[in-house]
């Protein structure tokens, strides 16, 4: 029931992670992407809440995602479907009972996910819309053009009238990020457009409130 992807990047302050997700079902940003300073998780399928939250615990304290992935796949595992990245590996992991399409791809430092999707062809436009990025843009900006590709190749397959978005990047050790790093749109017809169109403003009018902070307390 939902399209995702979730990235490892090296950057100047070290390793930067970003999830982006859609779905046609509300508030898919409450259940899906799981980012933390060791790496970045997405949860789709019939899964426990707390499925995404035990990955970033154990990779807090030193697990690597691929055992950790491992080690989840219970007798609950054909509902569930789970990808990410840490800083020195990727994992993935989507469940028999994830239909009617449904699979996983893994690149270098990336992974793409998806369950319910229109065509297999929604995880090869995910991929293709974040390497042919350009590389200078912003993570969170490049995260959201990969998911408007993969929604242009048929997205989430089912027919809803609602449907939502959601991206989140984190860069530890960097100090707070921009509040438009961490964005949701949790109710629309047009949930990837309006997602897009947040995090332009959202950009904007945080750094027209930096510039203006920065004017007054100089």
């Amino acid at each position: 029931m939902t399209y995702s992807i979730c990235v490892r990047e090296r950057g100047a302050a070290g390793h930067r992670f970003g999830v982006a997700a859609a779905a046609r079902v509300p508030a898919v940003g409450s259940v899906c992407p799981h980012v933390g300073d060791e790496g970045a998780v997405a949860v789709a399928g019939v899964a426990d809440r707390d499925l995404g939250g035990r990955c970033l615990a154990a990779l807090a304290d030193g697990r690597r995602l691929d055992a950790v992935v491992d080690e989840m796949t219970d007798d609950t595992a054909d509902r569930w479907q789970l990808h990410g990245v840490d800083a020195a590996s990727s994992a993935a992991h989507t469940g028999d009972d994830c239909r009617p399409v449904a699979g996983h791809h893994a690149g270098d430092g990336y992974t793409v996910a998806g369950t319910s999707m229109a065509d297999e062809e929604v995880l090869d436009a995910l991929e293709r819309g974040y390497r042919e990025n350009e590389r200078d843009a912003p993570l969170a900006y490049r995260l959201l053009t990969a998911l408007a590709a993969g929604e242009r190749a048929g997205g989430d397959g089912r027919d809803l009238p609602v449907g939502s978005a959601a991206v989140v990047v984190r860069t530890p050790g960097a100090g707070p990020e921009p509040l438009y790093h961490d964005l949701r749109v949790d109710a629309s017809e047009t949930p990837v457009a309006d997602l897009r169109e947040t995090y332009r403003q959202a950009k904007q009018g945080y750094e027209a409130a930096v510039e203006r902070y920065q004017t007054e307390n100089s």
